[in-house]
């Protein structure tokens, strides 16, 4: 019960963006250091709380999310998802498309950088498929992902493909817009501000540019357990 109400407590849109502007108002290279002794709270009270040990298969009407600006609406009919940067093969595919790739479903774990765990099954595709049919070119080394609420994150292809992204379409047999539909990005092992929801362009860069959250101080591998 207490556990449930931290959960609520840290995926509330009101009390994030309280947070958010507190924690901007500091200088860089004062929020950073600040963000690393956060991070340690935070790591300490999924100790207290036992977040590593939750197991279970979290309900759907129990799953944790943020949308800190909101869930952008998005016309299947007009949704298209690109693929491109440096590579040989640019790709764009409409959501038929997507639903046509062979699919994976599995348990999937996702640990928000405030401190809650989400248990759910995912259904998508493999990230790396998409990516080698792209044919990445000599340097590429990072993948861009670009949202439809002007969101973007930033994730080293290598990782990806050791962590077996997916980009998924289904949580817990159903497709709903404030988990990310119609796709949205799963990295096992990477906290949940690496998971873009409802992303619309893979641009695929050379370097390890940082994110729209790394800018502002967290992790910029994101690797859960990271504080710088």
């Amino acid at each position: 019960m207490v556990y449930d109400r931290y959960r609520r407590t840290m995926s509330s849109r009101l009390f994030t963006r309280v947070v958010y502007w507190l924690w901007i108002f500091f200088p860089y290279f004062l929020r950073k250091p600040l963000t690393a002794l956060g991070l340690l709270w935070i790591l300490g009270m999924k100790k207290v709380f036992r977040v590593n040990q939750r197991n279970e298969m979290t309900p759907t009407e129990k799953l944790g999310n943020l949308s800190f600006w909101g869930v952008p609406e998005v016309d299947l009919d007009d949704y298209r998802l690109r693929v491109g940067g440096l590579c040989d093969n640019e790709l764009e595919l409409d959501f038929e498309a997507i639903l046509a790739r062979p699919a994976v479903e599995r348990p999937t774990r996702m640990d928000c950088v405030g401190g809650f765990r989400n248990n759910s099954v995912m259904k998508g595709f493999l990230l790396a498929d998409l990516v080698s049919e792209s044919s990445p070119m000599p340097g590429a080394e990072t993948a861009v992902f670009r949202c439809a609420d002007d969101y973007f994150t930033t994730s080293r292809l290598s990782d990806l493909e050791s962590a077996e992204a997916l980009l998924v379409y289904e949580i817990n047999g159903e497709r709903l817009a404030r988990f990310g539909s119609p796709l949205r990005l799963a990295i096992p092992g990477l906290y949940g501000y690496k998971w873009a929801k409802w992303i619309t362009d893979i641009d695929i860069v050379g370097g390890f540019p940082p994110g729209y959250w790394e800018k502002r101080g967290l992790p910029k591998r994101g690797r859960v357990g990271d504080i710088w």
